[in-house]
């Protein structure tokens, strides 16, 4: 059996068949769970490419798939990012319990992630900007609630992403021209530019990053979350392993600057929209703009030190935009809307959820003790080796979505306590939910272990050794 057929064709073909089941209950639910904790186990405990011998019989796990004629290679030293990918997914599978996204979501989920998989397994590469955005495309029937017309939110976000693979597939034909004749500065400056226009779209980097705000306005906050992190997480390894790959791209200084700038003004942005926002879906969608500036930053640090910190940023990011996401959807049940000035009642009738969300808002932020903390100090000290303008920039982004937190914090401990409902003797909160308390133990236990614990980053380490020529 192939690593690429376990962790991309499997998840996508039971994902398909689960969106089958018509009745409504939680049985696609549970088999999704069961299925994304498998793959998780499997790629933790079992080399790839290696004989096992269980008993009387031997098992491999082969590193390459070839599937229409295009190779699918998922080798031993991607093994850890699987595991995390699926640990990720079997997390979001767990809060579909408390956030009730659609019956949907779990064969949805594993169609995306399985395709999320396939973009970093397909060579050659460019073939990867067209399962990214059929990714997109897959995760739209969510985005879109039942019984409505899609929004503008959903149009932009299937044209922006879209737009993408164009300028990708030219750039890789371009790219062969450059291997061949490296010299030539015009054949790379517009392979350069292609290049930065497709990320552009797919990154949803200032000015293209229109579509989330409006997108949070219009649908299930959970579905979003979903998005908004694993189309950035993947599209930023998909680059990662481009600047590999080419030595003119990772020989470039150039190309370093460039990134650090776009992540810098990303942090900045994202972090002053944040603080004006009276709507959590947009406050939502701002944030994630700061998160993807900071592994736009962490890339442009270069060398060694920027790898180690893009993993040790986009690891708390993951659980981070997870419990936000999750206290976001199960607010949004109790509450008109997502505005702050009815939000109030809401807040103080979920003080967990609350928390939770505020101490998230903290957290990508940059505050100390907090998960992400580490990596942002390593961003902050590097860009003030570099420029002391983007070192400034990306504190202002930090200072805004810390205000942000502020924000919310105050229109929690500022809300009237909530009137109980006839026949109660007090309203009913998230302090009898099971599933609120696990939910609000896993993360926090997360969070502050990847702030307080040094051996909850080990996994980075290895996470590394995908990129050997980067480490040099």
């Amino acid at each position: 059996m192939s690593s690429a057929f376990l962790w991309a064709v499997l998840p996508i073909a039971a994902g398909a068949a689960m969106l089958l089941y018509r009745r409504k209950d939680d049985t696609p639910l549970y088999l999704a769970l069961g299925l994304s904790a498998v793959l998780t186990w499997i790629a933790w405990q079992f080399p790839i490419d290696a004989v096992l011998q269980l008993g009387s019989v031997s098992f491999e796990i082969t590193p390459t798939l070839v599937l229409l004629g295009r190779n699918f290679t998922l080798g031993e030293t991607q093994r850890l990012l699987l595991t995390f990918m699926y640990a990720a997914q079997t997390f979001w599978l767990l809060g579909a319990f408390i956030t009730r996204p659609g019956r949907l979501f779990p064969g949805l989920s594993l169609i995306a992630v399985g395709l999320f998989m396939a973009a970093l397994a397909v060579q050659p590469f460019l073939y990867a900007a067209l399962l990214l955005a059929a990714a997109v495309l897959v995760w739209v029937p969510l985005l879109v609630p039942a019984g409505r017309q899609p929004g503008r939110g959903v149009q932009r976000a299937i044209v922006f992403n879209l737009f993408a693979v164009p300028f990708i597939l030219f750039t890789g034909w371009l790219l062969t021209g450059v291997e061949a004749t490296p010299g030539n500065f015009g054949l790379v400056l517009r392979a350069g530019l292609l290049l930065a226009l497709g990320f552009s779209f797919l990154l949803a980097v200032f000015p293209f990053h229109s579509w989330m705000p409006m997108l949070a306005q219009e649908t299930h906050p959970y579905a979003l979350g979903f998005l908004m992190f694993f189309l950035p997480a993947v599209s930023s390894l998909f680059l990662l392993s481009l600047i590999e790959r080419y030595v003119w791209l990772r020989e470039n200084p150039a190309v370093f600057q460039i990134l650090l700038a776009a992540g810098s003004l990303g942090v900045l942005l994202g972090g002053a929209w944040a603080s004006q926002q009276r709507h959590l879906g947009r406050l939502l969608a701002f944030a994630c703009m700061v998160a993807t500036g900071g592994l736009l930053q962490a890339i442009g640090l270069g060398d060694a030190t920027g790898l180690h910190t893009f993993f040790a940023l986009l690891l708390p990011q993951a659980w981070v935009l997870w419990a936000l996401s999750a206290c976001l959807a199960v607010l949004a049940r109790h509450t008109p809307s997502l505005q702050l000035e009815e939000l109030g009642p809401a807040l103080r009738q979920h003080p967990l959820l609350a928390f939770t969300s505020v101490a998230g808002l903290f957290a990508l932020a940059g505050l100390p003790l907090l998960g992400p903390f580490a990596a942002h100090l390593a961003i902050w000290s590097g860009l003030g080796l570099q420029s002391v303008a983007l070192l400034v920039l990306s504190l202002l982004g930090s200072l805004g979505l810390l205000a942000a937190g502020l924000r919310l914090l105050y229109a929690w401990l500022s809300a009237p306590a909530p009137a109980p409902q006839r026949g109660e003797s007090q309203p009913r909160g998230d302090f009898p939910n099971p599933y609120i308390w696990a939910f609000f133990i896993i993360w926090g236990v997360t969070l502050l272990g990847y702030g307080l614990l040094p051996s909850f980053l080990a996994p980075v380490q290895r996470l590394v050794l995908m990129f050997p020529q980067l480490l040099q």
